[in-house]
């Protein structure tokens, strides 16, 4: 028996970074670039300087929230998408209560933290269809890759695309368009606040933990009956894959924000 505990924990820590690795990874990669980036924009222009991007930035980030709270049924008792007047830094909120005896809602806690990464990363993809339709078609190319089992050249592809995509978005053509620069000034926007904050991913943990909990329990009956999941997970890690790909958008915007930001910071220092 020690060693099927042993064997599901082992499994089970895979499955869970299999399931959530790659919400994971860009939340926590979003976070180090806006928070550094805010550093920069703070020291130059005060709290004015965030709120010049909140007014797009702030209602996408809480509307992930929103909407993942209806998809697992949580009962929202009050929201704000945006204020003009934050107190203490908050720009906007979404309360939410959840039935503590129910697997699916206790579950949903992770993705409802996660959810500014999910409105985001689809916010970036929509401006992207209307201002530019090419890079959009490029960015199309993601669903035609073979979803199957998770390998170096599935990766390789993906990469390669990610490249494509960025090289369609600035190239020489767009830089002498408006619809570019209007869908640039949107993503800088946007991607200016979809970092999770303390209390997304306070939220996010206690459902990480369910997750992790509910895998360990399948997989100790599973290994106990000799029932095979791992065909299932690989679809799930091909998932993540592709979602890691989606949020390559927000992550590259959050870093040229970050040198934007980084580059006024250095000019004005030298200046004053």
């Amino acid at each position: 028996m020690g060693n099927i505990l042993f064997d599901a924990l082992k499994l089970s820590l895979l499955e869970t970074f299999c399931v959530t690795g790659a919400l994971i990874l860009t939340g926590i990669l979003l976070g180090i670039l806006e928070h550094r980036a805010n550093f920069y924009i703070q020291s130059i222009f005060g709290m004015k300087g965030i709120m010049l991007t909140s007014w797009i930035g702030t209602p996408i980030h809480e509307s992930g929230h929103l909407l993942m709270c209806y998809v697992f049924k949580h009962r929202v008792s009050e929201f704000k998408l945006f204020t003009l007047r934050p107190k203490e830094g908050v720009l906007g909120y979404v309360n939410h209560s959840w039935n503590s005896k129910s697997l699916y809602q206790n579950i949903g806690n992770f993705f409802i933290g996660m959810g500014p990464i999910f409105s985001g990363t689809a916010a970036l993809i929509l401006g992207m269809y209307f201002f530019l339709p090419d890079s959009f078609a490029t960015f199309s190319n993601y669903l035609t890759l073979d979803s199957g089992q998770p390998d170096y050249q599935m990766l390789a592809s993906i990469l390669a695309l990610i490249a494509q995509l960025f090289e369609s978005i600035f190239s020489v053509e767009n830089l002498a368009l408006p619809n570019f620069w209007i869908y640039f000034a949107l993503a800088i926007g946007i991607s200016s606040h979809i970092a999770l904050s303390k209390e997304d991913l306070k939220g996010a943990g206690r459902g990480l933990v369910t997750i992790f909990t509910f895998i360990l329990l399948a997989n100790v009956i599973a290994l106990i009956l000799s029932v095979d999941f791992s065909s299932f997970f690989a679809g799930i890690l091909v998932l993540n894959i592709y979602l890691l790909a989606f949020s390559m958008v927000s992550v590259v915007f959050s870093l040229i924000r970050l040198v934007l930001s980084a580059f006024a910071y250095t000019l004005v220092s030298r200046i004053i």
